[in-house]
C-alpha cells in the first residue's frame, strides 16, 4: 500500500497544476496566447504549396532496377 502513495502523491499537484494552467484559461475561452500570427499562417501556406508542388514534379522510377545499389552487411 505504500508505494502507491508516491505516485500518487506526484500525479496529484501536476493534475492541479495543468488544469489551473491550461484546461481552466482554456475552458473560459481564454487561450495562452492572444491572437494567431497570421505571418505564421502565410509561411506554413507557402510551405505546404511547395511540398504539394514539389510532389508533384517528382516521379518515381519505373523502372525498379534503375534504383541505387544497396549494399549488404
Amino acid at each position: 500500500m505504500s508505494g502507491i502513495r508516491l505516485p500518487l502523491a506526484a500525479t496529484a499537484p501536476a493534475a492541479a497544476l495543468t488544469w489551473f494552467c491550461c484546461v481552466r484559461p482554456m475552458t473560459r475561452n481564454r487561450a495562452c496566447h492572444a491572437e494567431p500570427d497570421t505571418g505564421l499562417q502565410t509561411e506554413l501556406r507557402a510551405a505546404h504549396e511547395e511540398l504539394r508542388r514539389l510532389r508533384d514534379e517528382t516521379t518515381l522510377p519505373t523502372d525498379p532496377t534503375s534504383r541505387p545499389e544497396t549494399l549488404d552487411r
